[in-house]
């Protein structure tokens, strides 16, 4: 019994990143598709800690949405506060009694953080970094640990890059270095 709802927490956590991990990837003006709308993570361990509200993912992980993968030795998402429940209204998210957990369904994505060997790849180009950041409010993506990224047979580098995902922007800070390559190639 307390393995089955074990499981069903951590499915509720999958499909909640499901939903909101990288929600800003898509864009509002575009038509939500079934394989553009859902994200996958795998990894080789996830640990939920339901007290920091966080899911550790351990080990060879990917996430996947859409054209959008991301590669990392460990992700860690951070899941927003639970409002507390409306006076009468039991509060479902705290524990009721011995062995049940609470249900993470109902929390939104805050941060995802990825560490190790970072690869983001998308149909445009891609980008290596030893961390990567996205902030669900501020719809960014914090590139950080040697970021370069890659598109269109250009080559950038920094200390940061900081993706605007919303704006299709990105800034790069601290010693920004462009190589253009005039065949369009992509060096690696």
């Amino acid at each position: 019994m307390c393995v089955s709802k074990f499981y069903s927490s951590a499915c509720a956590v999958v499909v909640m990143v499901a939903a909101a991990a990288f929600a800003a990837e898509t864009g509002a003006s575009k038509p939500a598709s079934t394989e553009s709308s859902s994200t996958t993570i795998t990894a080789q361990k996830m640990t939920v800690r339901n007290q920091e509200s966080k899911a550790v993912f351990e080990g060879t992980v990917v996430l996947t949405k859409g054209a959008l993968v991301v590669h990392s030795d460990t992700m860690v998402v951070s899941f927003k506060p639970t409002e507390p429940p409306a006076a009468g209204i039991p509060d479902r998210g705290a524990q009721s009694g011995a062995g049940q957990l609470p249900i993470m369904s109902n929390r939104s994505v805050s941060m995802i953080e990825a560490t190790g060997r970072v690869r983001i790849e998308k149909a445009e180009g891609r980008a290596t970094s030893k961390k990567a950041i996205y902030y669900a409010d501020e719809e960014k993506i914090v590139l950080t640990g040697e970021p370069v990224a890659w598109q269109k047979g250009t080559r950038v580098s920094g200390k940061k890059i900081t993706m605007y995902l919303a704006e299709d922007r990105s800034v790069v800070e601290g010693g920004s270095h462009v190589m253009i390559d005039q065949d369009g190639g992509e060096g690696r």
